[in-house]
């Protein structure tokens, strides 16, 4: 099925059915996103969401590393696979509670994982401004804009946030406004924050023509390391992160064989794993929508406007379009996925088969 953008609900009767015109885009996109943000939220959604909502993503650990931070687009990860082997995913709460009111030492967990679990777990921490932490600071930090329309007049800014070198949470003075951070205009070729930074804690920027980068410099020998790079929508960062305790060293190779010459292989760990996917706002003609029933979204925004009245009846046809709405993408899912097809593991004997144990199948 082709997928499903901002212009397909534009030439709709979305626009129609609300009262808009349709050659109002932002607040045909205002709608749409509010209509998005419900049904994701919403109870029915269940925890696997509706189709379209997830993916497949592989992820390449270096080396030495045991830090997955995932891209903006992922929610969390739902299911994880390392070396051949699924791993579990545990909550923030699971180090806490697995041994009462204490937190699970490394040493615990590596010894009751060998009891329970022969191979890696997957926890769940907080999220992170970038994709790498600030190491080996006090750091420059270095502001690059990949589109020229960046560093014109009246450039965007970014907005960093964090300590400076003495371990201060740094604060500036924007016109009568006191901030937290230090706002950085986008130049060519790059710009420089005024001071130097011992810990980042949050990135926020304007909208941009294009990608802009994070880099770390450091101030004695000039090497930079790449933080963090923030897509033209991005206004604000914030990344799933997710510690892996028991990861091997490596289990393979990553080489591209496809690439003449092939490249050396790097030594690392591959990851699978099965995303649920965040939404990000549509703005423009071509960006796709996360939901992909345009029918489900037109009935979840007309769910909006009535639950927007105030008259006796308009809160019974919110629920009426809403309910219209989660039936259509739940017939969405069998349609693609089937009823009878559904992923179901029965192992009363672990990893022992049947055969072995003399036992049959009736």
């Amino acid at each position: 099925m082709p997928r499903l953008r901002l212009f397909d609900l534009r030439l709709s009767r979305l626009p129609r059915d609300l009262g808009i015109c349709a050659s109002d885009l932002p607040q045909i996109a205002d709608k749409v996103n509010t209509a998005q943000q419900r049904l994701l939220m919403c109870k029915e959604a269940s925890d696997e969401g509706f189709w379209g909502s997830w993916a497949w993503m592989m992820f390449n650990i270096p080396q030495g590393q045991n830090i997955l931070v995932c891209p903006r687009e992922v929610a969390r990860l739902e299911n994880v696979h390392i070396c051949g082997r699924n791993a579990p995913v545990q909550n923030q709460f699971y180090e806490f509670l697995e041994f009462g009111n204490r937190r699970m030492a490394p040493q615990w967990l590596s010894a009751f994982r060998s009891r329970r679990w022969a191979g890696p777990q997957v926890l769940t921490q907080n999220t992170v401004p970038s994709t790498l932490p600030i190491t080996g600071g006090p750091v420059l930090i270095q502001v690059y804009a990949t589109n020229a329309a960046d560093t014109g007049p009246n450039p965007p800014r970014v907005l960093l946030q964090g300590e400076d070198q003495n371990g201060n949470t740094i604060y500036s003075q924007d016109g009568l406004s006191r901030v937290t951070g230090q706002f950085v205009s986008l130049a060519a070729p790059f710009a420089t924050a005024a001071l130097q930074m011992s810990t980042l804690t949050g990135i926020q920027k304007d909208i941009t023509a294009g990608p802009v980068q994070i880099f770390q410099t450091n101030p004695t020998t000039g090497a930079q390391v790449l933080l963090a790079t923030l897509e033209p929508s991005e206004v604000s960062t914030s990344y799933r992160a997710y510690f892996i305790q028991g990861m091997p060293c490596c289990c393979g190779p990553f080489s591209n064989p496809c690439l003449t010459p092939s490249p050396a292989p790097t030594p690392g760990v591959q990851v699978a794993a099965i995303a649920k996917l965040e939404l990000i706002p549509v703005m423009t003609d071509t960006d796709y929508t996360l939901i992909q029933s345009a029918e489900a979204i037109i009935e979840e925004c007309q769910s909006v406007r009535y639950g927007e009245m105030d008259n006796e009846t308009a809160a019974g046809l919110s629920a009426l379009h809403h309910k219209n709405a989660v039936g259509l993408l739940n017939g969405q899912l069998a349609h693609y996925l089937g009823k009878n097809t559904a992923a179901v593991n029965f192992a009363p004997f672990g990893s022992a088969k049947l055969e072995r144990v003399n036992l049959g199948m009736i």
